[in-house]
């Protein structure tokens, strides 16, 4: 697994996931049991770690193409690239531009599991429990990615459609952890003050280099 995060306190991480929420995970008419949010993350592991597994015999386009489907019923990206982009950048949007933006942020973001998890050195995911998250209709999934740098990774969980999903993913390296909704926040706010076409330009352009071409 390939590290390519930039470290972000803690508490500060905590405190921006928490801060970034407010307000915007949906009402949820329906509650399934929220034992059922770890379940949706260990099928995703169990992927994942397949993926690791094969990865030279997979290549890129083949690990892109597996991870997809498990990408697709484990994450909610629709809430997450919303909020990465920012509310006014969306809320100016037209329908068509929001909608091509959902379409190559689910690519790149797919495209960029499959680009990280390029291995397998003997890890394993550990399942280390859930609790309450910081607003109703979410749930802290805890896990672990063990090996020669253990990588403890908390996923927010919402429920939203009468499913979990995730929408944020707290990745923790020692001492230092990072929210990676925080972290496409603070690289996009500079690329979507030209407007979200800006942005779905450049995750375009990220997403082929990914790809290789």
């Amino acid at each position: 697994m390939r590290n390519h995060s930039t470290p972000m306190p803690v508490a500060a991480a905590i405190i921006a996931i928490m801060l970034l929420i407010a307000g915007t995970i949906p009402s949820a008419a329906q509650t399934p049991r929220t034992t059922q949010a770890g379940e949706v993350i260990t099928a995703f592991h169990t992927t994942l770690l397949d993926v690791m597994k094969r990865a030279d015999a997979l290549g890129m386009k083949g690990r892109f193409e597996t991870l997809a489907p498990a990408v697709d019923k484990a994450f909610h990206l629709d809430l997450t690239a919303r909020q990465s982009a920012g509310r006014r950048p969306w809320k100016d949007a037209t329908q068509a531009e929001q909608a091509a933006l959902l379409d190559v942020f689910r690519r790149w973001t797919i495209g960029t599991y499959a680009n990280q998890f390029d291995g397998w050195s003997g890890q394993a995911f550990v399942d280390h429990g859930q609790k309450p998250g910081p607003q109703k209709g979410t749930v802290l999934v805890e896990t672990e990615l063990t090996g020669k740098e253990p990588v403890t990774l908390t996923y927010l969980m919402v429920l939203k459609d009468g499913r979990w999903g995730v929408y944020d993913v707290l990745v923790r390296r020692g001492t230092t952890s990072i929210s990676q909704l925080a972290k496409h926040i603070s690289e996009f706010k500079s690329i979507v003050k030209n407007g979200l076409p800006a942005l779905t330009d450049a995750l375009r352009a990220k997403t082929q280099t990914l790809l290789g071409g």
